[in-house]
Formats: C-alpha cells, structure tokens, sequence
C-alpha cells in the first residue's frame, strides 16, 4: 500500500478534524502573549477557559499509556488527576497501566476516544511517538480540552506554529512535557543572566550523550529484524498514523523510532528541549537566525551518527550577538579552564560563555547551576533577587493541573514559551536535513532562499 500524500493536514482523521482546525488556526493573528505568571500576585484572575473547581478532580484521559506515557499518567494521577482514559496502539506496552487502572475505558484509536468519551473527559496527556503529538493535541485543543504534550512539542515547526495559534484560540491550559523548565536552576540561571553576573553571554554550548539508539542506518533490514515486540497486540496503521505506509518493521517501536525522520525528531529532539531550555528562555533565542549543522552519517530516513549544530542570532534588543553550539553523539566542547586541572564535564549540560565569566549547569534538565572557577562560586554571597516565579517542588504535573483549577500559568505553555523553544530545537533539523546552511526567517516561517525545505516545515499527511 502507498502512502496517501496531502498538501495540508486535511483527511487525517475519519471526521477530517484537522483540515477543520487548521484552516480556523492559520489565519488568527498571534496577537498579545498572554498574561504573565505574575497576573497572581496582582490579584488577576486566570485567562483561560473550561477551568475546573477545585471541590473535584481534573478528569484526565492519556494517549500513549506505556513508556514515557505510563510515567506521565502515573505523575498526574499522583499529583491529583482522575484517571478517565486510556489509549494505546500497542496493549501490551500498555498492560501496566490497564492493571493499576482497571476501571478505566481503554481505546486503541484517540479519535474514536475524544468522540465518545466527549464531556466526561476535561484535559488530556498526549505521550505518542513524535510524529503524532500535532494531531492528537490539535484535536484535543479544538474540543477545548486541557492539554499537556510530551517533547518536542511537534514533529515540524509548522505543526508547533499551529498549536500555537490553536491554544491562544481556546484558551485552554497547556504544558509541555520539558521538566525541567520548572526547576530551581532553570529560574537561577535567568536571573543571573540578567542581572549580569557573567555579563554579556556571547557564546552557549550543551550537549548531551544521545543518541542511544541506532541512527545513521538505512531502513532495517531482514538482518537486524530482532525485537522484543510483540506485533499481534500492535496497531501498526494506527501507529504509523499520519506518517507514510509501510509494512510492519520490528525494532522500530517502541523505541528506536527516535532515529527515524518519519517518526522522530533525533538526538536533537529528544534532549534539545531539555538542555536548550534555559538558554533559549534566559537569552531569548528565537527570531532570525543562521543555522549551520556539521554531521556525521546522516541518511535521508535517519538522523545522523554524532552532529554539531551552530546557531547565530543576532543582536536582540538590548542582547548582543550569541552563538548557541548543540554537540551530540559523543561530541562534546573542550572543558574550560576554569573548571580546573581535574576538570571533566558532565555527560550532558550547558556552558555559557559571558564577558564576566562562565556559568556552567553540568545537567540536561538545569537543576543546579555553578559559577567556573569553584572558587568565584564560594565567593558569590550576594545574589540576585529572585524575580521569576517558583513551581512547587518543581513538579510540571501539579502546576498544569493547578492552572486548570484557576491557578498560575504553567511556565512551559504553549502560547508563550515551549511552541518557541520546540521551534528553536527544530530549526537544528532543519539544517541537518537541509545539508547546507539556512537563514531562518521567523516572520514569514521559512528559510530564505532554500524552497526546498518547506516540506520539512509543513510536511505531508497521510489519511489512515
């Protein structure tokens, strides 16, 4: 069978929903962010829509139940939520999930679940493989649910645009599934940015140690055909979703899938959210750009062996020039000095390079940061104020399910922050796919002078 190609999202599901979607979506304006986290403190009251009173539970269905999507439902259900509804495509990956929660009506298809389920459902995890987080959260957003949407947030940067333009539309409570966003080095690491502590950061480095899957292969064939799957509880239709057709291929799902452009999103996808989080919110890295990408085995179906990604901004408002360098696959950027003659940097982390001085957050999540050397660490008594908001134990789960009860706004929403930074991330890909440097220009969502890579920014879409 041949993949059915489309030239907009229309088609993907039975009721055509996202044709529907994006055609309202495309055409608003993206207006006024929304109100700021400190909207509490003046005493303003929450701005969106279909909240839930706090004399009862968030009804919560979750799409993609094992793997990341067990632990995620498992967080929220710890964290408060009611369980309503679970959706799988492979029920024995599922199986775990279906035990604790034996009550709970399952599904195969989330189409057929937000259908029938309807009311009784008031927000929804999405956990699928990347390539399917845009049209589950879309139809999600569109019925007015709550959403809260693993990394990357999207599969292509038009996706994200959508979304984006979808959650400001219904006003409902949105969150990203980057963790880290609501740690205490996340909020550090801006604050001492911009108080200058290490000055004007002219240069960023992170890295991390994925991919730990295959990558830089072609399609796998008879010979690496080994999987510990179980394909006869597999829906591979509904797996593939809105990607190509294709027979059932063992050693994809459930995991290796992160390799493959059809379905993942890289090394760069799966930690780039993480680690170029902190970054991207302290430095404000979005906007026009340069974006050059150095790989090693990069195939046209798979992302590459190791890769080193440069970005280059210019200078925004009042922030100078930066350059912000991702290394992966075993690259890493030489340790600095000032980390000392026994020095070794982290397996992942963030260096960031200032006029002043080098702060260093040797994590992939930003929980703690330090200043290089040890010793100006020791010596920094007197900090910045703390000006931004902290998440109560910096849990992601409570403060999504707080904002839909009328509490702050999630950091990490879509509206105002993981819709840009998943952009950011993506625009790696772009380069690497790409095979030669781009100019990204974000006001018209293109790269100048490259045509070419529009289909990798509003990609195709296949009726299943």
């Amino acid at each position: 069978m041949k993949p059915t190609p489309v030239s907009s999202p229309a088609g993907i599901s039975r009721r055509n929903f996202i044709n529907a979607a994006t055609a309202a979506t495309a055409t608003i304006a993206l207006g006024a962010p929304f109100i700021s986290r400190a909207w509490a403190a003046a005493g303003a009251k929450s701005p969106y829509r279909n909240l839930i009173p706090a004399t009862r539970k968030v009804r919560l269905a979750c799409i993609g139940a094992g793997g990341r999507g067990y632990s995620d439902l498992t967080g929220l259900a710890n964290a408060g939520a009611e369980i309503v509804g679970l959706c799988d495509v492979h029920f024995s990956r599922a199986s775990r999930a279906f035990y604790e929660h034996p009550n709970v009506a399952r599904y195969r298809d989330f189409r057929q679940m937000l259908d029938e389920m309807g009311g009784k459902i008031d927000a929804v995890c999405v956990a699928t493989p990347d390539h399917m987080h845009f049209p589950a959260a879309l139809m999600a957003i569109e019925r007015g649910k709550h959403v809260y949407v693993e990394k990357p947030l999207t599969h292509t940067i038009g996706e994200a645009r959508i979304l984006k333009a979808a959650a400001k539309k219904h006003c409902v409570v949105t969150q990203m599934g980057n963790q880290g966003h609501a740690n205490e080095g996340t909020r550090l690491a801006k604050e001492w940015i911009e108080a200058g502590v290490i000055g004007h950061v002219r240069e960023v480095h992170g890295w991390t140690d994925r991919p730990v899957w295959p990558q830089a292969i072609p399609w796998p064939g008879k010979d690496t055909r080994e999987t510990k799957d179980d394909p006869a509880t597999l829906d591979w239709n509904l797996w593939l979703g809105v990607a190509p057709a294709r027979e059932y291929i063992p050693n994809i799902a459930p995991f290796n899938w992160r390799g493959f452009w059809d379905y993942g999103c890289g090394a760069l996808g799966d930690m780039g959210c993480h680690t170029m989080d902190a970054p991207y919110w302290a430095l404000n890295l979005a906007g026009d750009c340069k974006v050059t990408a150095d790989q090693e085995g990069g195939t046209v179906v798979c992302g590459p062996k190791a890769s080193t990604i440069t970005y280059e901004f210019p200078a925004r408002g009042s922030l100078p020039p930066v350059k912000y360098v991702w290394h992966d696959g075993g690259r890493i950027p030489s340790a600095p000095v000032e980390l000392g003659a026994d020095g070794k940097l982290s397996e992942g982390g963030t260096l960031y390079f200032g006029d002043k001085g080098i702060l260093y957050s040797p994590d992939d999540y930003g929980a703690a940061i330090k200043l290089l050397p040890e010793s100006r660490m020791k010596e920094f008594t007197h900090r910045p104020p703390k000006k931004y908001d902290r998440v109560p134990k910096a849990n992601p789960h409570r403060e999504w399910l707080a904002a839909i009860q009328g509490g702050p706004v999630p950091g990490s929403n879509i509206a105002d922050h993981s819709a840009g930074l998943t952009e950011f991330v993506l625009l790696g890909n772009l380069a690497l796919r790409a095979g030669k440097p781009i100019h990204w220009d974000s006001t018209r969502g293109v790269c100048a002078g490259l045509p070419e890579t529009q289909i990798l920014i509003q990609k195709n879409y296949r009726v299943y």
